[in-house]
């Protein structure tokens, strides 16, 4: 018999929410199970969907409930009844998965908020968060391009850069909750650009999206994020095709080293240029493989598969994993 959970996904623009179910008896397990049957699994509304708002903590926490309650609502009219909610948010989140730990100012006023205890006390349900990168991870890693491999390493390129490692559909935290900040390893060449953490020569200070475009306007280019940039690049803007280049390089040859690290099945990109075209990807691709161990050669690098959803999968399987013993 199948069972529910409520998840919520926290990102610096809206806060969606969804209704994951298990399998049902007779379908197997979730490995075996074909990827666009096992969406059919997610609940999604877009009336499920508020803005993130930019007031402090206390009024995300507040519209993070007034999601959770549409949620559970839809629940009740079906005679559902979920076991706990999932949260996957941007930030650092404490080893208890309890609290907002640390955050950027993509969520003004985030950092200690104390989400879960007001969420409970809102709704009457228990809640576990994770790190918005982890939940997406776990959700490719159980119902997307890593579904059926052992262990994935992910990167996730976007608004800034995150990652993850799983093992089954596990994520390795580490001792902080910090595991998987690719965004924050060095890159040789990238001097003079200045990451969102304050640190120069970061791989998010020029490969996520605003790094790129700050990238190429420094340098004499003139477009307002990386999709403009990438219509230059295909247009046949030079600089734009050379900024392109670069940033896929350096994210290549960064998730190479994860994999040589870790020594993963498979290495997924995630985010929003992972839906980038060939322009992209090539020089990704090349990167990648060129700095792969031998051992290594055959761990393929595959584009994420379920979009926005994945965080939502991830955060609703939290919750299963937590609560369902």
């Amino acid at each position: 018999m199948s069972q529910y959970a409520i998840a919520i996904d926290i990102g610096g623009t809206k806060i969606a929410g969804g209704l994951l179910r298990t399998p049902d008896a007779d379908t197997g397990n979730l490995e075996k199970t074909d990827s666009n049957v096992t969406l059919e699994r997610l609940t999604q509304s877009k009336k499920w969907e508020v803005p993130t708002p930019r007031t402090g903590g206390g009024q995300v926490a507040a519209a993070v409930v007034s999601v959770v309650k549409m949620v559970a609502e839809y629940a009740r009219e079906k005679s559902l009844h979920p076991v706990g909610i999932g949260i996957g948010s941007a930030g650092v989140i404490d080893a208890e998965g309890r609290k907002i730990a640390s955050a950027t100012d993509a969520i003004p006023g985030w950092s200690g908020t104390n989400l879960a205890d007001i969420v409970e006390a809102e709704t009457g349900f228990r809640v576990i968060i994770e790190n918005d990168v982890h939940a997406h991870a776990r959700g490719e890693a159980s119902w997307g391009s890593g579904q059926g491999y052992g262990s994935t390493v992910m990167v996730a390129v976007g608004t800034g850069i995150g990652g993850a490692f799983t093992l089954a559909d596990k994520v390795l935290r580490g001792a902080h909750g910090l595991a998987g900040h690719v965004g924050h390893i060095i890159v040789p060449g990238a001097e003079g650009n200045i990451c969102s953490c304050g640190c120069d020569a970061h791989l998010e200070g020029i490969a996520a999206g605003p790094g790129m475009t700050r990238w190429f306007n420094s340098r004499g280019g003139n477009a307002e994020n990386a999709v403009e940039l990438e219509k230059l690049a295909i247009a046949g803007d030079e600089l734009a095709k050379t900024v392109l280049t670069e940033a896929a390089t350096a994210t290549g040859n960064i998730t190479a080293g994860l994999v040589n690290c870790f020594d993963p099945e498979i290495a997924i990109l995630g985010g929003g240029l992972a839906r980038a075209g060939e322009l992209y990807w090539k020089p990704l691709r090349n990167a990648y493989e060129s700095q792969l161990m031998p051992a290594l050669k055959d761990i393929p690098l595959v584009a994420a598969e379920l979009g926005s959803k994945a965080a939502l999968i991830g955060a609703g399987q939290l919750a299963f994993q937590k609560f369902l013993d």
